[in-house]
């Protein structure tokens, strides 16, 4: 069984080259590069090395995964028989997935000797200082999600045009398309090195951009989430709006109720531009919240998301552990469990009624259906719908009588609160939401009465209630 070493071959000059990488390549019993495009190259055609590379490998990849993972399982292979030294370009934990799958595996031992990376070249090229602040990604391997406006970033392995594109869609999500930023090809390589600063709309537009090119992208204002965090502090601070600094949870509870229905009603409206507006103003109430316990040394907006973050990969094994699922059904049933857990290792009361955790500041018909649906977890329930419907029928009658026999405000509130609560358990037996099915109950009569009135022409209030009922009748049929 033999050994790997890594060596990390610097950004392309030879003379940037360590002298232990040197040494580990003149040394070796088995020479492999992970690519010979690379400037050290030549220098090491000089000296007499020799070497086998993976460059054929690159066209017969349908990804670089793929590439990757064959170009492991060979160093792997040789290894198992003599000493090897894999040579890549750069520093070798710096943007090399075959150097971490190689750290990864347990089979062969393997060593690393570090190299001067692309990222030294480019802070002595551009004069930066990681030390303060930077965020540096892959460019074959970038997401949008993470990236910060306001945090200067360095861009690795741009690689091509066709890369650069895909770059480029990411970035103009995060900052403006006419941002200026530093195109960096091989810095620090003596006739090679090249920088252009273009808007970032333009990086794939330049035909020099290869394997050798990184992106610089300075620093900007501060944008969605970071910038409506630093605004609402703002708001809250000593010289802010007089407004926000006197707000406290209770009178800000309003608010996140009626903000909460109107975004319910964009939704419903289907207005994209609305609906993104109401998302806003009712995230403002989150994070008024959160910054107002942040002043008292409770908690902060990122103790909320980490908190939500927690939860959705506990509730969720089937997506961050091991556990498997059949259907949304099934992990409808394994978060309820996970929630019982949850609240059986809370500490907790002597007694806890099966209902508790049922907030009363839902929405009637939402309080009845989940007071309703924690009972049947107990077994407190009808066997079927058809016994729920005649528990109807029966307080219909009681509603009838009442009224009849005139009993009263109090009587009839009564009568018809069992009536509406056995409605909604019928929902809940055959799987409909009563808020839901009311919504779309109320849209439906917004529908027809506003159809009746145009069929009537001006003269609905008018008409006798015969007429009217024909006109539903006839409204019914045309919008539905």
């Amino acid at each position: 069984m033999g050994t790997i070493t890594i060596v990390g071959l610097g950004p392309g000059d030879p003379g940037q080259l360590t002298l232990a990488a040197k040494e580990a390549l003149e040394a070796a019993p088995r020479l492999l590069l992970r690519t010979e495009r690379h400037p050290t190259v030549a220098a090491m055609r000089r000296w007499g090395l020799t070497w086998d590379s993976f460059d054929r490998l690159y066209q017969q990849g349908a990804s670089f995964e793929e590439v990757y993972g064959r170009i492991v399982d060979e160093v792997v292979a040789i290894a198992r028989t003599t000493d090897v030294v894999y040579a890549v370009p750069g520093h070798p934990l710096v943007a090399e997935d075959t150097v971490q799958h190689l750290l990864a595996q347990t089979e062969v031992p393997v060593k690393v000797v570090a190299g001067l990376s692309a990222l030294d070249a480019i802070y002595a090229r551009l004069g930066l200082d990681p030390n303060a602040g930077l965020q540096v990604v892959d460019g074959l391997a970038l997401s949008d999600r993470g990236l910060r406006a306001d945090w200067p970033t360095i861009v690795l392995q741009l690689y091509s045009p066709q890369v650069a594109s895909e770059v480029k869609l990411h970035l103009s999500r995060v900052w403006p398309d006419d941002h200026l930023v530093q195109v960096v090809r091989a810095a620090g390589v003596e006739g090679h090195e090249r920088v252009e600063t273009v808007p970032l709309y333009e990086i794939d537009r330049l035909d020099w951009v290869d394997y050798l090119t990184s992106l610089y992208v300075p620093p900007a204002s501060a944008r969605g989430l970071v910038r409506a965090v630093r605004i609402v502090a703002k708001l809250r601070a000593p010289d802010g709006c007089p407004w926000d600094r006197e707000q406290t949870p209770e009178s800000l509870r309003k608010f996140i109720l009626e903000e909460a229905y109107e975004t319910v009603g964009a939704i419903d409206s289907g207005d994209v531009v609305e609906i993104e507006e109401e998302l806003g103003d009712l995230l403002l109430q989150v994070l008024l919240q959160s910054e107002i316990f942040a002043e008292r040394g409770e908690f902060d907006v990122d103790d909320v998301a980490d908190t939500l973050s927690d939860k959705l990969v506990r509730r969720h094994p089937h997506v961050f552990g091991t556990a498997s699922v059949s259907g949304a059904a099934e992990v409808v049933s394994r978060w309820e469990d996970i929630k019982a857990q949850e609240k059986a290792e809370k500490p907790r009361a002597e007694f806890e009624s099966a209902l508790s955790g049922v907030s009363r500041a839902l929405p009637a018909l939402t309080v009845s259906e989940k007071l309703q649906g924690k009972a049947s977890r107990v077994r407190f329930d009808w066997k079927d719908p058809y016994r729920v419907l005649e528990k109807i029928q029966e307080e219909v009658d009681e509603l009838r009588e009442a009224l009849q026999e005139q009993q009263g405000e109090a009587a009839l509130r009564h009568e018809l609160g069992d009536l509406l609560t056995a409605t909604v358990n019928l929902a809940r037996q055959i799987k409909i939401d009563p808020e839901e099915a009311l919504r779309e109950a109320n849209e439906r009569f917004v529908r027809r009465f506003q159809k009746m009135e145009e069929l009537a022409q001006g003269r609905f209030p008018e008409l006798p209630l015969t007429e009217m009922e024909a006109l539903w009748q006839q409204a019914k049929t045309l919008v539905g």
